[in-house]
This record gives C-alpha cells, structure tokens and sequence, in this order.
C-alpha cells in the first residue's frame, strides 16, 4: 500500500477510475490504474506554442510534445488518461508532461482540470502506433477503444503499454484507499 498523501480531487478521480474499470473488462481506465501516474496540474509556460480551450486534445498534445523536443528549452512528454474538471466530470484526456512530473495542458485553460492521471508514453513508441492503426492524420489517442477493438486487436488495453515505451512522470497512484491531505 502506497503511503502517498493525495488530495481530495485525486482521490475522487482515482475512485472514479475504479469504479468504471471493474465495470469493463478491457479498458483505458484500467490501464491508467496499472501503469498511470499523477500529475500536479501546472500553469502553460511562458512562450511556449499552445492550442484554443476545445477539443482535439490528443492531436494537441501530440503536436506540443513533439515540437518542444525541437525547441530544446523544455522537454514535454505525450500523456493519456482521465482528468477531473472543475464540474467534478472525469474525462478522457491528453496532455505534457514536463521532466518534474507537471501537467501542461495545450488544450483547456489553466485551472479547468482539479487532477490529472494518466500514461506518458515515449514519442517513438506513439508514432508506430499510429503508423500501424492509420491514425496519424485523425490521431483519437493510443487508448481509445474504438481504435484498439477494431485496428490493435486490444493490444495496448490487453497488455498495457510497453514497459520500453513508458515514461514515468508524476507521482505513484495509491495502491490502496487513498489518504486524505494534500500532496506531498
């Protein structure tokens, strides 16, 4: 059991996950939960390029992440998983990650999202997904199901996502009931 102090919106995003993932047998939520970690919500860098508060978060993400490895001032890492918004609605949702463990959200506004948990997956690794599911131009992110049950046959929901592809920013998920208090 993991003696992580969480706060209050991490811990409802996690019970949320929890309680969807035990409803379906292959799911991203499941795989968040398994190799998922959380990230303190953090406000956009200064002069860095960013994307209007709406949709596409996934191509959004995916585009930041790969230009800030050219620009070379900040390295931001593609992340999947669920969000906790400010109405209390967990969502599906990509964003950066930077090397502290941060999220950098392209998409929504500072502040829309109270927690974030979620995969950070190598560039590579993400860029031969999409090459072999013909996601590249409509990219709806590595863990959604419609992609994986009809052009990955589960794989990623199956197995989760390669140990070689993973990049573990953030803090650990609690492993049993959360404890209340505010991160450490």
């Amino acid at each position: 059991m993991s003696s992580t102090t969480i706060s209050r919106p991490e811990r409802d995003l996690i019970g949320a996950l929890r309680s969807r993932a035990s409803a379906v047998r292959l799911s991203a939520e499941a795989v968040v939960l398994a190799q998922g970690r959380l990230q303190s919500p953090s406000g956009w860098p200064a002069g860095m390029p960013r994307r209007s508060d709406g949709g596409d978060c996934f191509r959004n993400a995916w585009r930041i992440a790969l230009k800030s490895a050219a620009l070379k001032s900040v390295a931001l890492t593609y992340v999947e998983g669920f969000v906790l918004e400010e109405d209390g609605t967990v969502a599906r949702h990509a964003w950066c990650a930077d090397e502290a463990g941060h999220a950098l959200d392209p998409t929504w506004r500072d502040g829309r999202a109270r927690a974030y948990a979620g995969v950070g997956m190598a560039a590579a690794w993400v860029a031969a997904v999409q090459r072999r599911t013909c996601t590249r131009t409509r990219f709806p992110g590595v863990l959604d199901a419609d992609v994986q049950h009809t052009r990955d046959a589960d794989r990623v929901l199956t197995y989760g996502v390669p140990a070689m592809a993973l990049v573990p920013l953030g803090r650990d998920l609690p492993t049993g009931p959360a404890r209340r208090g505010r991160p450490a």
